[in-house]
């Protein structure tokens, strides 16, 4: 048997859409003309991998070009999805081999920093993803819900389609400007993925843009209401993204949110640093969950670091990295990094390292998902003393936690 690694070509799009269909049981894998249609006319055949055993295709990935914010500056990303195999070939090792070469590949594009959406993390520790993100769910009966501050002005709101998606692109991008972890959206992102449809259902039933007294779009709420039809009581509205640039659009986003009162139940998923719950006047009233989201990986080590912008450096820094890597070897060696006058220097060196570590756990130190001296603390890196962990503190630290709110 003997195993090729390569981009589909326009013949092999059905298949490779069949198997993402049946890894993910859809009911568009009985119908499958609207999901190679929407592959065609949305993927280009190189941004995917498959395997083929014998010439039958067995697995199949695909790498979506973007820009992620760290600290505010766009760096080459990777998003990875979907990552799926026949189940007749799975525990071949063919998804592994299409992981290591998708990394080499995102390295030769410049994707320097790579992502993807997993319940199965174990899997994507072994080829160098690791958790890099949390998001906050909470829940709760909108009529039970009574705030403790109120907006100054009222302004307005205006339903939104995809035609009006560059005003609340607008919006987005004032707000993820300084921010770590959102992409950067093109129009065909939100025409796709914000307001169009999968599987023949919308993705988001409803965008509401909100603007002040001027008529200047400041916030808008991404939302949908689904009602069970075996049980038309059990209303729901569910709440995909709300972005706002000042507490008055954010507080009239809220009561939004909460004039839907038809709802049994809302929920809503937000940033670890939303301040919902400080709002409510009583908190037991919503329920809060918070789980991982995000798994970061660092494609080219070398690049990253050199790209990474270093936030709030009061003074020139040196750090000096060992790094482990068995899926991308290019990353292995001690990096040393310097950051002086605005301007990052990264170049191999020899000798003792101030941190040791892996690839793996470098990556959600490199967005401020965790600190070095957290990742010390849990053994997942080792520091020559405490200075180096006050140092790598200090050259990774972020104003924001990282957060991206986008699935793919």
């Amino acid at each position: 048997m003997t195993l090729e690694i390569r981009p589909i070509t326009d013949d092999e799009v059905e298949r490779a859409e069949f198997i993402t269909m049946y890894s993910f049981d859809s009911p568009e894998r009985r119908d499958m003309a609207a999901a190679v249609e929407r592959s065609r006319r949305i993927f280009p055949n190189d941004w995917s991998l498959a395997s083929f055993e014998d010439g039958e295709m067995t697995a199949f990935i695909r790498v979506i070009p973007f820009a992620m914010r760290v600290n505010g500056r766009g760096l080459s990303f990777g998003a990875v999805g979907p990552v799926v195999s026949a189940p007749e070939h799975r525990r071949k090792g063919h998804v592994g081999a299409l992981l290591r070469r998708s990394l080499a590949d995102m390295r030769e594009r410049g994707q320097v920093i790579s992502g993807l959406h997993t319940p199965h993390p174990t899997l994507y520790r072994r080829y160098g993803w690791e958790i890099a993100s949390l998001r906050r769910r909470y829940a709760f009966a909108p009529k039970e819900i009574e705030l403790m501050a109120q907006p100054s002005e009222r302004g307005r709101f205006r339903m939104i389609k995809a035609d009006d998606w560059a005003q609340a692109d607008r919006v987005y991008r004032l707000h993820s400007a300084a921010r770590n972890g959102p992409l950067h959206r093109g129009e065909l992102w939100w025409r796709e993925a914000i307001f169009g449809t999968a599987g023949g259902r919308p993705v988001a039933g409803d965008v509401a843009l909100w603007e002040n007294g001027q008529g200047e779009p400041q916030g808008y709420v991404v939302y949908d209401q689904v009602t069970n039809p075996q049980d038309p009581e059990a209303h729901s509205l569910s709440v995909r993204e709300l972005v706002a640039l000042s507490s008055d659009a954010y507080l009239n986003l809220i009561l939004y949110i909460l004039r839907h009162d038809l709802p049994q139940e809302t929920t809503w998923n937000a940033p670890p640093d939303d301040p919902f719950l400080s709002l409510v006047a009583d908190a037991p009233k919503v329920r809060v969950e918070e789980e991982y989201d995000l798994l970061l990986r660092i494609c080219d080590v070398e690049g990253a670091l050199k790209l990474r912008p270093f936030a709030n450096l009061e003074h020139p820094v040196s750090l000096t990295l060992q790094v482990s890597d068995s899926s991308a070897p290019w990353n292995e060696g001690v990096w040393r990094v310097e950051v002086a006058d605005g301007a990052t220097n990264v170049e191999k060196t020899s000798g003792e390292a101030d941190l040791t570590l892996t690839a793996t756990a470098l990556a959600p130190i490199f967005n401020g998902y965790i600190s070095a001296s957290g990742a010390a603390l849990a053994g997942l890196i080792t520091a020559r003393d405490e200075q180096s962990l006050a140092t790598a503190d200090a050259l990774f630290a972020t104003s924001y936690p990282p957060f991206c709110a986008d699935g793919f």
